[in-house]
């Protein structure tokens, strides 16, 4: 997409405080990212290279941002080449709205087209679109859909604090099946999930996380190893909850996993695991002993604030194949408050 009033590229490690200026003035003056540079990094690089992960669009006449798109390179966490890094993950997106010219209207698609021409021959996702987004994508023959939203509550809970009219299924567990609690993320687990996610991702992007604590289960049939369940705990109102935020292993060989997820509800305390899931089938989770939220079930999402409510996650991806998305990518999990 040729433009000439505006140059696309990678922000300038020079430039974080105009970033910063664009995402108070633009996007939220209540953004995470202006309170904590080190939570910014983390997920957008230190620059070592002169720039951040973060596409700018640049007025050639004025200087100033007039839109940016932010993304999170899978090699920032997994070491691979960052020219090809396995994913992109897309995150703020904003075009300004006090703008008007001939070319603004471009800038949105020109900002995102110049993201996949970056890299190529990685894959592309994105999930929590905004109404103009979902709008975007489709129109764009991305796939795009909902996430589904799995989850197991414990029934040894009468009365839910976070949770509502939850729905128990109490099924036969498999013994060949075990839960155990990792000191960390196995190099000899094969991921047959796409994007392929390393144990060092894992490592880099969870358990090396600078604010947030998440524990890595191990899913084990007949004492091999088939998964692994990135699970953070999270306290709200005098009550836990679970929420498996990332998954790599496998799912289809996974056996039911009722009993011993309910011995881990009731070990912790915790009245539920959930999951947010685009790619893998229902008839896995229900196979793992899931239960897929319906009706007036409610199982939130939001939490720094905590909200009482469902919330609907859409994502979409760019590639061939069978791809798995889940909450952890992008920036669906990062922190709101740093209280």
């Amino acid at each position: 997409m040729k433009l000439n009033l505006y140059e696309i590229r990678l922000c300038k490690k020079e430039e974080y405080e105009k970033l910063m200026r664009f995402i108070r003035d633009y996007w939220s003056e209540k953004h995470i990212f202006l309170k904590s540079k080190e939570l910014f990094e983390f997920q957008h690089g230190k620059a070592d290279n002169g720039f951040y992960d973060f596409l700018v669009a640049v007025h050639k006449e004025t200087g100033e941002f007039h839109a940016v798109l932010g993304f999170i390179n899978s090699s920032l966490y997994d070491g691979q080449s960052k020219e090809e890094p396995e994913f992109t993950a897309g995150a703020i997106w904003k075009v300004r709205d006090d703008v008007e010219n001939k070319e603004i209207h471009k800038l949105g698609l020109g900002i995102l087209f110049t993201l996949i021409q970056l890299y190529p021959k990685s894959l592309y996702i994105t999930l929590g679109l905004s109404q103009n987004a979902q709008r975007i994508y489709d129109a764009l023959h991305y796939n795009f859909s909902t996430m589904n939203h799995y989850y197991i509550a414990n029934d040894s809970i009468e009365e839910f604090v976070i949770a509502d009219k939850v729905i128990k299924q109490p099924q036969a567990t498999d013994k060949s099946v075990e839960i155990k609690l990792e000191h960390d993320a196995s190099d000899a687990l094969e991921n047959q999930l796409v994007p392929n996610k390393t144990a060092e991702y894992v490592r880099n992007r969870y358990i090396n996380h600078p604010f947030y604590h998440y524990d890595i289960y191990g899913i084990y049939v007949d004492n091999v190893l088939k998964a692994e369940w990135v699970v953070r705990e999270i306290e709200v109102n005098g009550a836990k909850c679970l929420r498996i935020v990332d998954m790599r292993g496998c799912s289809n060989v996974l056996h039911n996993c009722y009993g011993k997820v309910q011995a881990l509800l009731k070990e912790t305390g915790a009245e539920y695991l959930d999951c947010y899931n685009y790619g893998i089938s229902k008839k896995d989770f229900e196979m793992m002993g899931f239960v897929e939220k319906r009706g007036d079930t409610v199982i939130p999402n939001y939490f720094e604030p905590f909200e009482r409510k469902n919330v609907e996650i859409y994502c979409a991806h760019c590639g061939d194949g069978d791809v798995s998305i889940f909450k952890g990518d992008a920036d669906q999990d990062r922190p709101n408050d740093l209280a």
